[in-house]
């Protein structure tokens, strides 16, 4: 009866573990447990803050393309002449569509309006990839160095017992508690990290898009100012919920 009221009481002791009572499980860790922790903090915090910096600049990116197709439909639609879309673009160059515009609008011919819109849509992507890298990593290691702590946990757990030719509770707990807190800080660094990657690969995908559909446009207009007279460009439509 003992042992079972036992066996029962860590449950609600473990549902009421306090800021304090994490603390003290990190104390009680092993030098390698700790560092294994520390690792995983710094992955967490780089992670939320790749993901908000990223974030707050896509959320720009989808103000000013907004404005940005404003003024692109006015053009196409006989409303506003090329140059003063391109004096517009000019003003804000943070814009990658902007940007996009400016240098391909240099070229003369259809060939050099594609190469120049290759060349800017590869460094405007990868621009926007920066620092993403850092959430895959934190995906991918995250889980591997809260496992690793885990079995050191363990492994110090029965190296306790044997050195104490014992197995008592108090000989085992402190390494299967170090193995569960690095479990649960890898799963706690990995989780918001694969969210955090899927969502900001879908948004600069989403800009590539966008990069595509004007190259699109300039491509058209060249073709069409470099053979006569032909069917005006006209913005591509948009695929359903294709959105920044």
């Amino acid at each position: 009866m003992a042992l079972a009221t036992a066996a029962l009481m860590p449950a609600p002791v473990l549902g009421a573990l306090t800021a304090g009572d994490i603390l003290n499980l990190v104390n009680t860790s092993t030098f390698f447990g700790k560092f294994i922790l520390l690792l995983l903090l710094v992955l967490s915090v780089l992670s939320w803050a790749v993901f908000i910096d990223k974030a707050r600049a896509l959320a720009r990116l989808r103000r000013g393309h907004f404005a940005f197709w404003e003024h692109c439909d006015r053009w196409l639609a006989g409303q506003y002449e090329r140059r003063d879309l391109e004096v517009w673009c000019r003003s804000n160059t943070d814009l990658p569509l902007c940007n996009l515009l400016i240098e391909a609008g240099a070229a003369r011919d259809l060939a050099g309006v594609r190469r120049a819109s290759e060349r800017i849509t590869y460094l405007e992507v990868e621009h926007l990839e920066r620092y993403v890298i850092i959430l895959s990593t934190t995906v991918t290691v995250a889980p591997f160095l809260g496992l690793l702590g885990t079995v050191w946990g363990i492994m110090a757990s029965f190296w306790g017992m044997a050195s104490m030719h014992s197995a008592n509770l108090t000989v085992v707990a402190p390494g299967i508690a170090e193995a569960l807190i690095t479990t649960v800080a890898g799963l706690g660094a990995a989780i918001p990290a694969v969210v955090f990657y899927n969502m900001l690969v879908r948004k600069i995908d989403l800009v590539a898009n966008e990069l595509d559909r004007l190259r699109t446009i300039l491509e058209e207009a060249a073709s069409a100012a470099g053979s006569g007279p032909r069917e005006a460009p006209r913005r591509p439509e948009r695929h359903e919920r294709e959105t920044i």
